[in-house]
């Protein structure tokens, strides 16, 4: 019997899957963030290493294929390769990665995904023809967990100087930040530096503070979820038309919080009255592992 590995190393996280050849998950692991736009090289391999100890620890069978998705290069692969017994690899897109991990059996579509960065896809009958976004932090990710913390921590900035009403987003990012005075994120970000994946995590903290009632930490989940949906229907209506049936994939944490979910369907589900929307049934590398294990059962 042998194995079938799935690697996905994203901003915040990496993460491995090991199924059998029925494709039933045998071992899950993770590692640390692996995209070399905000990591160097060795924190990338480091990151790689710990979720496949983790995922291989006791598993002895051969590796038989190994699909990966990571964002930014396929930096630091040698060693893994080596060390697995040099199996096919299969490099499986993200957005791919994104509609599969929705359980649907062949991507048709648009998916859309919202971790710590943002993505699009557009699927037609499985191929991928059509892709916005992922542009990375500094050129968009619309609707990322890191343009929504960065959203926050603008707004508590601005009610710490009185620019507007306060809000319950000042001691939402004392608290994620371990600081008193604001004016200490002046140091923090431009001198020390803050990493992206620590920025992205603050998203979840505005979701709280949302749930808790505060205006602003609402507005802003709203408004990234908008504008998120607005980029989402671009792809759409070049691919489809209001009658068709096709999926809608939503993937990525911001996808968690239910009133970022609701305003982003309430803006398509008029426009595509039969699409259907699909949240995750599984975790991203899971999904890479039976992309690549079709892939050896179609060339067998």
């Amino acid at each position: 019997m042998g194995i079938v590995v799935g690697i996905e190393g994203g901003g915040t996280k990496t993460g491995c899957a090991v199924l059998n050849e029925q494709g039933e998950l045998l071992a899950y692991a993770e590692g640390g963030p692996a995209n070399l736009n905000f990591v160097d090289e060795a924190t990338q391999c480091q990151s790689f290493e710990t979720a496949l100890n983790g995922a291989l620890r006791g598993i002895e069978a051969p590796v038989l294929a190994l699909g990966y998705t990571v964002a930014g290069t396929r930096a630091n692969w040698e060693w893994l390769l080596n060390r697995l017994g040099n199996p096919p690899a299969f490099a499986i897109e993200e957005s791919r990665m994104a509609m599969l991990s929705t359980g649907v059996k062949m991507a048709h579509g648009v998916s859309v995904v919202a971790g710590t960065g943002s993505l699009i896809g557009g699927f037609k009958q499985d191929e991928l023809v059509l892709q916005m976004g992922g542009w990375g932090a500094l050129l968009g990710d619309e609707g990322s967990a890191y343009d929504v913390a960065m959203r926050g921590i603008r707004r508590a900035l601005r009610a710490w100087d009185g620019r507007e009403p306060e809000n319950g987003l000042i001691p939402a990012v004392q608290h994620f930040l371990g600081i008193s005075d604001l004016r200490e994120l002046v140091p923090l970000f431009y001198q020390q530096g803050v990493p992206r994946h620590t920025v992205a995590a603050f998203a979840q903290a505005i979701v709280r503070t949302a749930e808790q009632g505060d205006a602003a930490a609402k507005q802003i989940l709203e408004q990234a979820a908008t504008d998120l949906a607005h980029d989402a229907r671009a792809c759409a209506t070049r691919l489809f038309t209001p009658d068709q049936e096709f999926t809608i994939a939503m993937t990525g944490g911001m996808f968690r919080s239910e009133r970022f979910r609701d305003v982003f369907r309430s803006v398509l589900e008029p426009l595509f009255p039969r699409a259907a929307f699909r949240l995750p049934i599984m975790e991203p590398a899971t999904a890479v592992a039976k992309a690549a294990l079709r892939k050896i059962s179609q060339a067998d």
